[in-house]
């Protein structure tokens, strides 16, 4: 016999069952929903002259986006052709913002044979006030094929068709050709042949980019340099060699910032110079240079620079005294005078 303590779980646990079981069932109401089970809703009216292929089942679009479902399909009383069926139909309310009041609304198929929908178009519609809850829609009805339709433009289609399907038949045309024989299959075939063919020539080991896929040349290439760059920084990180020491120890650098300010200091010297200073000395030096070359013009301006006769003079007083001396040197006796008291 089960204790009191086996009654309240196998209660407890039949509770949480049941609510598991009403949750799930939930969330597939709503998924199958849509999504729009708990989405606030407003009623459209809509009469039609017949509900052929609508069911309350059948969908409402807008411009064709699925908006709602058809709530209930009923007869108006009516006597009027066009409005003897009445539709109501069930739209989000979130959507009601987006159909003007003068959107008509038509009964649909996405194909010859698919299933009805009641369509709501909004593309010709130019009043801007939105359609209210409750309020009817206007009902456009479908123009009849037949009267829509031009024969003799569907007659020459038809016999275009028929003359391709011919051509197709009797091979007139590569895809008759392609159903009646196979030389464009072998054609294919062999160009593919061909193309896997000249694929093994590139990817085979004789080939540059085959080498480059089946041996790691290329890799030892891109590697080997990255590895000796790596091995200089961890060189450099654990203060090997002269860049290591200048970044681990700031002697280096303290020795040649001094160096620097050292040879700052005589070149600020300099700058404090007059000579750099101010233009002063320049200006002296100028004026002396000018006084110089004033002078040398003056000189050169002096008649014993401009003309000859001074030199002429002096020459042949040279030349006199040149003689002299050579008949001195030849007969000195004749230079002799004794004179007697």
């Amino acid at each position: 016999m089960p204790t009191a303590r086996q009654v309240s779980w196998a209660k407890t646990r039949t509770f949480v069952v049941a609510v598991a079981a009403l949750a799930i069932l939930a969330v597939l109401v709503y998924l199958l929903t849509g999504g729009t089970l708990l989405e606030p809703k407003s009623a459209l009216l809509l009469y039609v002259p017949d509900a052929t292929g609508l069911s309350t089942a059948s969908l409402v679009r807008v411009n064709g986006v699925d908006v709602g479902k058809i709530r209930s399909i009923s007869l108006s009383g009516s006597g009027q052709p066009n409005r003897v069926v009445r539709l109501t139909l069930t739209v989000e309310r979130q959507y009601l913002p987006s159909v003007p009041s003068d959107a008509f609304a038509q009964i649909s198929s996405d194909t010859a044979i698919g299933d009805k929908f009641v369509d709501i178009d909004t593309t010709q519609s130019k009043s801007a006030t939105p359609v209210q809850a409750g309020s009817e829609l206007i009902f456009k009805p479908q123009q009849d094929l037949l009267k829509t339709l031009d024969i003799p433009q569907f007659t020459q289609q038809l016999r275009s068709l028929e003359a391709f399907l011919d051509d197709l038949e009797q091979g007139r045309n590569s895809a008759g050709q392609f159903l009646l024989s196979d030389a464009l299959y072998v054609k294919i075939q062999q160009e593919l042949i061909d193309f896997e063919r000249q694929i093994k020539r590139v990817a085979s080991r004789d080939n540059p980019v085959g080498s480059i896929l089946y041996t790691d040349q290329l890799y030892r290439q891109i590697r080997e340099p990255l590895l000796r760059l790596d091995q200089r920084l961890a060189a450099i990180q654990a203060s090997e060699g002269q860049p290591g020491k200048l970044l681990q120890d700031d002697a280096q650098y303290v020795q040649l910032r001094d160096m620097l300010a050292n040879l700052r200091r005589p070149i600020d010297t300099i700058r404090t110079k007059p000579f750099l200073a101010s233009d002063r000395q320049f200006n002296d030096w100028s004026r002396e240079l000018a006084s110089l070359i004033h002078g040398v013009d003056g000189f050169n301006l002096n008649p014993l620079m401009s003309s000859s006769e001074m030199y002429d003079n002096l020459t042949g007083l040279a030349a006199q005294y040149r003689d002299m001396v050579h008949a001195f040197r030849q007969d000195p006796r004749k230079f002799l005078r004794i004179k007697m008291f």
